[in-house]
């Protein structure tokens, strides 16, 4: 139940991104001030002002490789927004569930029930439709895929945490991310529909992120991306009504499968 909240608020991500109306570097500052911020605020009020979770989360190596991989998974996702549609970007996406699948057997060992690979390759040949039809570059489409792969290692890290605290390392991403992009961002250059905008990325990417960082406690890595699939619907669907971004025939019908294949796993 936390991750489909987070990834339900998480869902209107992608018309926000657009919405921004900036360059890629704009919008990862933004981007990654709003879950720095949002986060460590969020972490210190929960532990009423303490800062040693925080810190002894940030100690471990998992802490790091999870800021690392969050910070890496957002700038491709951006990457990706920025260079084909956006129901291409969230199909690929999708694919994160096979990639965590994977890594968890290798890395955790884990052992995904049956349920969880017929799945998955179900996925794959909606994945294929878009491949095949959809109306994003093909460069978009790799850093879709590029971007699945990141997300799938993060939601193995997440789960190798065990009882761990997974938050502090998203927020370290989100710290990564300002960092890496200030000196090339024009952060006040934003038009009217842009902060409007940014005020949106600023609720709901801490809220979204602080929900879904507390599944992979509790679900299988695989399973917990499979969830993430709702994005992939609801993003789709918002981006058609309030941006009439269209998809392709061909999207839809992948994502209809991808959809069916969720249905049928839960």
């Amino acid at each position: 139940m936390l991750t489909g909240a987070g990834v339900l608020v998480l869902s209107p991500d992608s018309i926000l991104i657009r919405l921004l109306d900036t360059d890629i570097a704009t919008t990862l500052f933004w981007r990654g001030v709003a879950l720095a911020v949002g986060l460590f605020c969020y972490l210190l009020l929960r532990d009423r002002g303490d800062t040693r979770p925080i810190l002894d989360a940030l100690r471990s190596p998992l802490g790091w490789g999870l800021g690392v991989l969050f910070a890496l998974s957002n700038i491709l996702f951006v990457f990706t927004i920025a260079h084909t549609t956006i129901a291409d970007t969230l199909g690929c996406l999708a694919t994160a569930s096979i990639f965590a699948a994977v890594f968890s057997v290798f890395f955790l060992g884990e052992r995904a029930p049956l349920r969880t690979w017929l799945t998955a390759a179900v996925i794959a040949a909606g994945l294929l439709i878009i491949a095949l039809g959809g109306a994003g570059s093909l460069i978009g489409r790799f850093a879709g895929i590029a971007t699945a792969m990141v997300f799938g290692a993060m939601f193995v890290v997440m789960r190798a945490t065990g009882q761990g605290d997974t938050l502090p390392g998203l927020a370290l991403g989100g710290l990564i991310i300002a960092t890496a992009t200030a000196f090339f961002a024009q952060p006040f250059l934003l038009a009217g529909t842009g902060f409007a905008a940014l005020a949106g990325v600023a609720i709901s990417l801490p809220l979204a992120f602080a929900l879904i960082g507390r599944g992979p406690r509790y679900l299988p890595a695989p399973e917990v991306s499979l969830l993430m699939l709702l994005e992939t619907v609801f993003g789709t669907l918002w981006a058609c009504v309030f941006l009439s971004e269209v998809p392709t025939q061909a999207t839809l019908i992948a994502i209809a499968i991808i959809l069916g294949a969720l249905a049928v796993f839960y």
